[in-house]
């Protein structure tokens, strides 16, 4: 898989299920944001590395400056579900550092990533010199609340075809690569983990998904998904036309 996630994430991206743009990074003044980043240890993760673990201590937040991660919370069954994708910009563990509570969610690296580890005593010695930071991380945690809630509302009102359409549309438009006709969206997702997102079973999720490649809209191959139609897929979503 090509790291396109970090050309995406230039163009102003931003993670499944938010509706507005919300890299923490580039909310920071530029010397806030260098000084921020001097603090850090800069540290590599291979694909499929746990950088967090849900329920574990939260002594430290990262920085993500390239690459994606995948962010799943366990379920009452034990199952692990996939809430969240995250891209370069973006904070990570924010909240178990600032409110000294145990991880939230589980951080997987989604491919080759690079980071910035800040611990928790040099973040509150940055946050006293930069308030405003703090500031910034509170509106980011909360556009994410609303995003979850909004995307809780979307779940209840419309159908399995019309919230696949408007995750995969929203794949695209935000991680997505353009090869010729089509636009390869550069997250590897299994079908269990797109069922997640989508907030329905999997076979259901792959009846749709089915619609949508026999009508010419979408194609796949395994762990790779291209739109063929963004116009359609997008109205099938209920979302305006791209540009609009």
């Amino acid at each position: 898989m090509e790291r396109a996630t970090q050309r995406t994430a230039q163009r102003g991206t931003y993670g499944i299920g938010d509706r507005q743009p919300s890299r923490f990074l580039g909310s920071l003044s530029e010397e806030a944001r260098k000084e921020l980043l001097s603090i850090g240890s800069p540290q590599q993760y291979p694909p499929g590395a746990k950088i967090f673990v849900e329920g574990a201590p939260g002594d430290c937040l990262m920085l993500l400056e390239t690459g994606y991660v995948k962010v799943t919370r366990k379920r009452a069954n034990g199952y692990e579900a996939l809430i969240a994708i995250r891209v370069g910009g973006d904070v990570l563990g924010e909240m178990a550092v600032i409110d000294d509570v145990p991880r939230l969610a589980t951080v997987t690296a989604g491919e080759d990533i690079d980071v910035h580890v800040i611990q928790r005593r040099a973040l509150q010695k940055f946050l006293g010199k930069y308030p405003e930071t703090t500031l910034h991380i509170m509106r980011l945690s909360n556009r994410r609340l609303h995003s979850a809630n909004t995307w809780r509302i979307v779940i209840g009102e419309f159908p399995v075809r019309v919230r696949l359409a408007r995750v995969l549309a929203e794949l695209a438009e935000n991680h997505g690569k353009p090869l010729g006709s089509r636009t390869l969206i550069c997250i590897e997702l299994t079908q269990t983990e797109l069922a997640a997102l989508v907030g329905s079973g999997v076979r259901a999720v792959q009846q749709e998904l089915a619609r949508l490649r026999a009508d010419g809209i979408v194609g796949t191959k395994y762990r790779e998904t291209s739109v063929l139609k963004p116009d359609l897929l997008r109205a099938i979503g209920l979302l305006p036309p791209i540009g609009r």
